[in-house]
C-alpha cells in the first residue's frame, strides 16, 4: 500500500511540476492561491532545492507529508510580516537598518556557477540579468550596516574588496547517491562529492 500511495503521489506531483513549468514559460496564468498551492505541494516533495525536479522517496512517504500538511495548518506566523518588492527600493527605503541579503549568484566567466539553481537549473530566472553592480553600489553607501552571502569568484571579491570577506566551507550531499552520468563525471569528476564555493561579507553599521 506503502508504494502504491508513494506512485500516486509522485504522479501527481509530476503533473503538478509540468503545469508550473509552463507557467514559467508563460504559457498559462494561475491565480496567486493556486500557485501558491502548487509552489508549496512540488516544494515540499522534491528532491533538493529544486522545486521543479523530481521527487523524493523520503517525503512521498504518509506519515511525512502528513505531518507537513499539519505543520501548514497548525502555522502561526504571530507578528511575523513578509512582504516582496524591488532590493532597490528597500535597501534606499530602509537605509539606517542592518541588512542580510541573499541575492542570485553570479554567473559569469570567472565563476564556478554556470547556471542558476532555483527553480531550477535550466530555468534561471532569478539569476538571468540580475543588476550585481546595482546591489553593489547601494549596499556601499548604506549606513544600516549589512550581511551578504554570495558564490565566492574573483568578481565578487573584488567587487566589495573594503569590505571584511569570509570563506565557510562544506561538501555538498546531494550528488552522492546520484546514478546518473553527466558531462563533469564523463570527464572525470566521478566521486560524487561537490565542495561548497561561498562568501560572506560583512560591513558593520556606520552610524
Amino acid at each position: 500500500m506503502l508504494e502504491l500511495y508513494q506512485f500516486e503521489l509522485s504522479q501527481f506531483s509530476e503533473k503538478i511540476r509540468l503545469i508550473l513549468n509552463d507557467v514559467w514559460k508563460k504559457k498559462i496564468k494561475l491565480d496567486p492561491l493556486t500557485l501558491a498551492v502548487y509552489y508549496v505541494y512540488n516544494f515540499n516533495l522534491s528532491y533538493g532545492p529544486g522545486f521543479m525536479g523530481w521527487s523524493s522517496k523520503i517525503y512521498l512517504d504518509e506519515k511525512r507529508y502528513k505531518r507537513m500538511i499539519e505543520n501548514i495548518r497548525d502555522f502561526d506566523p504571530k507578528n511575523l510580516k513578509v512582504e516582496c518588492a524591488d532590493f532597490q527600493d528597500v535597501i534606499k527605503k530602509y537605509s539606517d537598518d542592518f541588512l542580510y541579503c541573499d541575492p542570485p549568484y553570479y554567473i559569469g566567466k570567472d565563476s564556478k556557477m554556470f547556471k542558476g539553481i532555483y527553480p531550477m537549473r535550466n530555468i534561471p530566472v532569478h539569476h538571468n540579468g540580475f543588476p550585481h553592480e546595482a546591489l553593489r553600489d547601494l549596499l556601499k553607501n548604506h549606513k544600516g550596516g549589512f550581511i551578504l552571502s554570495y558564490n565566492n569568484c574573483p568578481t565578487i571579491r573584488e567587487y566589495y574588496k573594503e569590505f571584511q570577506q569570509f570563506f565557510p566551507s562544506w561538501q555538498y550531499t546531494m550528488g552522492q547517491g546520484e546514478t546518473r552520468i553527466g558531462l563533469n563525471r564523463k570527464n572525470g569528476n566521478g566521486n560524487h562529492i561537490k565542495e561548497s564555493h561561498e562568501i560572506i561579507i560583512y560591513c558593520p553599521p556606520k552610524i
